[in-house]
């Protein structure tokens, strides 16, 4: 198993850091096949068939028959997501000693299938 920060998660909120750790399977671990998926592959242009005033698909059984069309690649997606807030000086190496273990903590929860509800210690913002 392994983390990455997602860069989509990460901002400044209220003069904290936050950080968003996803949390990947190697093929190895407990329940790997179940986020280790196939995935079309959708051309730059998309669906070029006819679409709603909201870009919706208007026959929805074309979309799926064009989407089933498209050629498949492997993907492994995060088991889980975490969140956390730190100083704006935290050293890289901290936030991943941080992110490190919640990813045992989770781990240990994913692969005895308990739910995954992982507490951070509360936040207290800066004034």
């Amino acid at each position: 198993m392994y983390i990455k920060i997602e860069p989509s998660g990460c901002t400044e909120r209220r003069g904290l850091v936050q950080i968003r750790f996803a949390m990947y399977l190697e093929p190895s671990d407990y329940g790997y096949n179940k986020h280790h998926i196939r995935v079309p592959v959708i051309p730059e242009g998309g669906y070029t068939g006819e679409l709603d005033a909201e870009g919706m698909p208007v026959d929805s059984d074309a979309y799926n028959a064009w989407v089933e069309s498209l050629p498949k690649v492997w993907q492994n997606n995060p088991f889980h997501n975490h969140f956390i807030y730190v100083e704006p000086l935290t050293t890289d190496k901290v936030i991943m000693d941080i992110g490190e273990a919640f990813l045992n903590e989770a781990y240990i929860k994913w692969a005895s299938e308990e739910k995954l509800d992982l507490k951070n210690s509360r936040v207290e913002y800066p004034t």
